[in-house]
C-alpha cells in the first residue's frame, strides 16, 4: 500500500510539471486565473482517471471543492508548492519516507532551548495538564510517551503528540530542519491547558497533510 507521503509529493510534482509544460506550449497563460482552471480540470481529471493511489483521494477531492467554490483564491498552485517545498528534503533522492528516530527528537529539543523556549518533557500528560508560563512559547511532550514510542533501535514506531502555545509556525520550521513533519490535530484547546496538539507520525507518514514549512527558512 502506497505511503501518503510519498504519493502526494509524487502527485505535487506532476502536477506542477505538467503545468509548467502547458505554459510554456502555450496552451495556459502565465496568471492565476488560468493556473486555478488548469488545477481545477487537472485534478478533476485525476480523480476520474484514478490516476493516483487511494491515499490522496481525500486531498484531491477537497482540492477539486476549492476550485469550484473559492476560483482564484483556492490558491492550487501555491499550494502545491507549499507541499512541495515541505516534502523536498524530508523524502530521500529516491522520494522514499525515511524512519523517525530519536536524535531527530534530541536534537530538536536542544535547539528550541538555545532559542529561549520553554521545553517541557518530564511531566505526564493527563486529562488537563497545567504548565507555568513566562511568555516564553513552549512545548510539553508527556515523559511517559516518549518512553513508549521508541523501539530498541531508537525508531519511532507510534504517533508522538507535541503540545505547543506559542510560535507555532516556529516551531514547524524547527522541526523541518531535523526532518521531522507537523500534522495539526487542534490550535488551541488540547490535553495541556492553553496549548495546541501537534503529531509527528512514524516516517513522517500521516493520512493527510501536514504544516506547511515556511517559504523562506
Amino acid at each position: 500500500m502506497a505511503l501518503f507521503g510519498q504519493e502526494i509529493y509524487r502527485l505535487v510534482k506532476i502536477g506542477l510539471t505538467e503545468l509548467s509544460e502547458s505554459q510554456q506550449s502555450g496552451k495556459t497563460p502565465n496568471n492565476p486565473l488560468s493556473e486555478t482552471h488548469f488545477f481545477s480540470a487537472w485534478v478533476t481529471k485525476a480523480l476520474k482517471s484514478h490516476r493516483f493511489e487511494r491515499c490522496v483521494v481525500v486531498s484531491l477531492t477537497a482540492w477539486q471543492r476549492q476550485a469550484r467554490t473559492q476560483g482564484v483564491n483556492a490558491g492550487l498552485k501555491q499550494q502545491f508548492l507549499a507541499i512541495e517545498r515541505t516534502y523536498r528534503t524530508i523524502l530521500d533522492h529516491e522520494d522514499l519516507c525515511q524512519p523517525v528516530v530519536n536524535n531527530q527528537l534530541e536534537q530538536l529539543l536542544a535547539q528550541l532551548e538555545t532559542a529561549d523556549w520553554s521545553v517541557i518533557t518530564d511531566l505526564a500528560v493527563g486529562r488537563k495538564l497545567t504548565v507555568k508560563s513566562t511568555g516564553q512559547s513552549s512545548l510539553v511532550i508527556c515523559n511517559t510517551q516518549i518512553d513508549s514510542v521508541f523501539d530498541a533501535s531508537g525508531q519511532l514506531t507510534k504517533p508522538l503528540s507535541l503540545y505547543v502555545r506559542g510560535d507555532s509556525q516556529g516551531l514547524i520550521d524547527y522541526c523541518h530542519q531535523h526532518q521531522l513533519l507537523l500534522h495539526k490535530m487542534t490550535d488551541y484547546k488540547s490535553a495541556v491547558k492553553y496549548h495546541g496538539q501537534y503529531i509527528v507520525y512514524p516516517l513522517n507518514n500521516g493520512k493527510d497533510l501536514p504544516c506547511f514549512v515556511s517559504e523562506v527558512l
